[in-house]
């Protein structure tokens, strides 16, 4: 494979001095703590329901540091969006997700579409976390903490929504705000380099979360959580009770 052409660096974001690309997060109310081990512990927040009242789905916001003692900046962030059954007969999955976010309704309706069953059943039946950004900083890279940091929130979570499967698309986020105009004589080279990059990312994502590829025609990784088990084949996805 050939290597992709050199971008110039007005093309990609740098990180800010706190080592991300993003800001971090604010965490709101009920906060809550998880140890992850050798010192780090994991703080997070999750907001009510987020979507309509009287959803046939609820959504919620779940947001993340991963912190050491006497770091004024977290050396992880994590942001995701936890889908469980509502109590209302009103707007389905995909129709809530099209109102909160552009990002969230993508990974929805790739979800739907790549799923053997009706996807409401398995929000109904155990839950679905979107993860939207899970970035850490860039001295703490290469080191497993992603996955630990991971781990430790979902674990945590669970216990209250009982969650089957968790969904991303591999994203760089150097790239984000920075597309170039169509006539711009970068702009074949600033996808070029960005698909390298998304392809990095997925094979980081399958080899250290063991996720897999939801369909040949989708960049959606998904994977089931602890107790359960994914089935993918040529018609779809499915994700049932381990036995």
């Amino acid at each position: 494979m050939a290597t992709p052409q050199a971008l110039p660096g007005f093309m990609r974001r740098d990180r800010d001095e706190s080592g991300f690309f993003n800001g971090i997060p604010l965490l709101h109310s009920a906060v809550q703590s998880v140890p992850v081990g050798e010192g780090l512990t994991a703080r997070f927040c999750l907001s009510e329901d987020v979507f309509n009242s009287g959803s046939a789905c609820e959504g919620r916001a779940l947001s993340a540091l991963l912190c050491r003692p006497g770091d004024a900046v977290p050396v992880a962030v994590l942001d995701a969006t936890v889908l469980s059954r509502g109590t209302g007969r009103g707007m389905g999955v995909s129709e809530s997700c099209e109102l909160l976010s552009e990002s969230l309704n993508k990974v929805v309706n790739d979800l739907s579409k790549t799923c053997v069953e009706d996807l409401f059943g398995v929000v109904s039946s155990g839950g679905i976390l979107v993860l939207n950004r899970l970035e850490v900083r860039t001295d703490y890279n290469h080191l497993g903490i992603s996955h630990r940091f991971f781990t430790s929130i979902t674990e945590r979570v669970n216990k209250q929504f009982k969650l089957a499967l968790y969904a991303l698309h591999p994203f760089p986020l150097q790239y984000e705000y920075c597309e170039p105009d169509a006539d711009s004589p970068e702009y074949e080279a600033f996808w070029e380099s960005f698909r390298a990059d998304v392809e990095k990312i997925s094979n980081f994502y399958c080899y250290e979360f063991d996720c897999k590829s939801a369909s040949v025609d989708e960049g959606l990784l998904i994977n089931a959580f602890s107790g359960w088990q994914l089935n993918i084949d040529r018609f779809g996805w499915t994700v049932v009770l381990s036995e």
